[in-house]
C-alpha cells in the first residue's frame, strides 16, 4: 500500500480512513465497559459507593463466576433425568450370513444391513454419586454468592479508603496554600524593615528561602491531591482527569471500640468464613461421592430399533423391521485394587486441610479486628491531641507575629511559628482521616459496610432448571 497525492493506492482516501480509525476506536472503548456519567456538584459518599458498586470489574467477574457455577447446578440436575439419543449405522459385509441345513447353504441374512436405533437411558442407582454431584454443584453456588458479597466489601472499602485520602489530600493543599499566603505576608513585613536598616540582609534571606520551600511543597500537595482524585476516579469508573468534587465529612463521630463484641460478630458474618463452612459441606459430598465405587450401578434402558437392507428402511426378506427392547443393567465394579478406599482418603484428607484453613482464617479475623480496634483507638486520641494542637498552634503564630511586627522576636522564631503552624494543621487532618479510614476497616474486619446505605442489594443467582 503506497501513498500519492493525499489519496491511498488501495482505494481509501484519508477521510475513509480516519472514519475507519475513529470508528474502531469507538468500537475499543465500548467493549471495554462503559463509563459513568460525571456527577453534578459535590459528590456524597453514598452516591459514590452507589456508584462504584455498579461499575466495579472485580463484582462483574464475580457476577460471571456466580452465573456459571448456577449453570453447573443445572447441569448437575440434568444426571437425574432420562437422555435419549439416536444412531445410525450401515454395515456392508462381502459375503451374506448363511447357515448348512443337510450340507445346504441357506442364506439367513442381507449383505446390506441398515439400522437405526433410538435408545432412552434412566439411572437408577449410582451409589450416591449423581446427588453428591448435585449437591457438590448447590453449595457452589452459595459459595459464588459469598464471594460476591465479599467483593462488594472490598469494593466499599477501597472506595472509604480513597475518598477519604482525597479529602485529607485536599486539606493538605489547603494547609500549603495558608502556609505560602503566610510567608508572603511574613516576607512583606521582612523587607519593609531590611530596607529601614532593622533586621540585617541574612533575616530576609531566611524567610524569602523558606518561601521558596513552602511553594515547592505546595506543588506536591497539588500533585497528591490530583492523584488521589485519579485513583476515586478509577473506582467510580470516571475518566481519572475528571475534576471530582467530594462533600466534606472529614469530622470524628462516637464509635464502639469493643475488640470482644467485634470480634463476636466478625466469626458470625465475615464471607470468607461463611465460604469455608460452605466448602467443608463440599468436602462431605466429595467424601460420599468417592465411596460411591463401593455400590453398584443400576441403569433402566429402553430403545426401538429399525433393521432393513434398503436405505429407506423399507419391509425386508430376512430382518423385523422394527423391534422394542427394554432392558435393566447393573454394574459393579467390586475389585480394583483400593482404587475407591484411596478416593476416600484423599478427600478426608482435604477435609482436614480445609479444617486446618478455617482455624487459621478465624485466627486471622480476630487479628484483623484487634488491628482495626487499635488503629482506631489510637486514631481517636491523635483527634483528641492534635485539636489542641491546632489552637495552640495558631495562637503562638498569632503571638509571635505580632511580636515580630513590633521587634520584640526574631525572624527565625517566627517561621519556626510558621512550621509548627502547618505540621499541626496537617497532623489534625491526618488524625481525622486516619480515623475514617480505621472505622472503615473494622466494619470490613467484621463483614459489615454496607448497611444503612439504601444500596441496590447483589443479584441472585438463577437457580431455575426451567426456562
Amino acid at each position: 500500500m503506497s501513498y500519492k497525492g493525499g489519496i491511498l493506492r488501495s482505494g481509501f482516501c484519508i477521510p475513509a480512513l480516519a472514519l475507519i480509525i475513529l470508528l474502531t476506536g469507538y468500537l475499543t472503548a465500548a467493549a471495554a465497559g462503559p463509563k459513568a456519567p460525571p456527577p453534578k456538584g459535590e459528590l456524597t459518599l453514598r452516591h459514590a459507593l452507589a456508584m462504584a458498586l455498579d461499575y466495579s470489574p472485580n463484582i462483574k467477574q464475580t457476577l460471571a463466576e456466580m452465573q456459571k457455577s448456577a449453570s453447573q447446578q443445572k447441569e448437575a440436575f440434568t444426571y437425574f433425568l432420562p437422555s435419549l439419543s439416536t444412531s445410525y449405522g450401515f454395515q456392508k459385509t462381502q459375503n451374506p450370513p448363511q447357515y448348512h441345513i443337510m450340507g445346504q447353504p441357506v442364506t439367513v441374512g442381507s449383505d446390506n444391513v441398515y439400522q437405526w436405533s433410538t435408545a432412552l437411558t434412566q439411572p437408577l442407582f449410582t451409589g450416591f454419586r449423581l446427588s453428591s454431584q448435585y449437591e457438590l454443584a448447590k453449595l457452589g453456588v452459595d459459595i459464588a454468592e459469598s464471594n460476591l458479597f465479599l467483593t462488594y466489601l472490598e469494593v466499599a472499602y477501597q472506595v472509604k479508603q480513597s475518598y477519604f485520602l482525597y479529602l485529607r489530600a485536599i486539606k493538605n493543599a489547603e494547609v500549603a496554600d495558608q502556609t505560602v499566603k503566610q510567608l508572603e505576608a511574613q516576607l512583606k513585613v521582612s523587607k519593609d524593615f531590611y530596607e529601614v536598616g532593622i533586621i540585617p540582609v541574612n533575616d530576609l534571606l531566611k524567610t524569602e528561602v523558606s518561601l521558596s520551600d513552602a511553594k515547592q511543597s505546595r506543588i506536591k500537595a497539588y500533585n497528591n491531591r490530583a492523584l488521589m482524585r485519579a485513583r476515586l476516579n478509577r473506582l467510580l469508573g470516571l475518566p481519572v482527569e475528571h475534576r471530582t468534587r467530594v462533600e466534606d465529612i472529614l469530622k470524628s463521630y462516637p464509635v464502639s471500640t469493643d475488640f470482644q463484641k467485634s470480634r463476636q460478630i466478625a466469626l458470625v458474618e465475615r464471607p470468607e468464613l461463611k465460604a469455608l463452612d460452605l466448602q467443608l459441606q463440599q468436602a462431605d459430598q466429595n467424601i460420599r461421592k468417592a465411596q460411591s465405587g463401593y455400590y453398584p450401578n443400576v441403569d433402566l434402558q429402553a430403545s426401538y430399533d429399525f433393521t432393513s437392507d434398503s436405505a429407506t428402511m423399507g419391509p425386508s426378506e430376512y430382518y423385523d423391521t422394527t423391534n422394542w427392547t427394554v432392558a435393566t443393567m447393573l454394574n459393579w465394579s467390586f475389585w480394583e485394587w483400593g482404587r475407591t478406599g484411596h478416593q476416600t482418603s484423599q478427600s478426608r484428607a482435604d477435609k482436614r486441610r480445609l479444617e486446618a484453613v478455617k482455624q487459621d482464617m478465624e485466627d486471622e479475623v480476630s487479628l484483623q479486628v484487634k488491628e482495626a480496634v487499635l488503629y482506631l483507638k489510637e486514631s481517636l486520641a491523635s483527634i483528641a491531641t492534635t485539636t489542641v494542637g491546632v489552637k495552640q498552634a495558631e495562637e503562638n503564630y498569632r503571638v509571635t507575629f505580632e511580636r515580630y511586627r513590633e521587634q520584640l522576636t526574631t525572624n527565625t522564631e517566627l517561621l519556626d511559628a510558621q512550621l509548627l503552624l502547618a505540621r499541626a494543621r496537617n497532623s489534625y487532618y491526618d488524625a481525622l482521616a486516619t480515623f475514617n479510614i480505621a472505622e472503615a476497616g473494622l466494619q470490613r474486619s467484621m463483614g459489615r459496610g454496607l448497611t444503612g446505605l439504601n444500596l441496590k442489594p447483589p443479584p441472585k443467582p438463577d437457580r431455575g432448571f426451567w426456562p
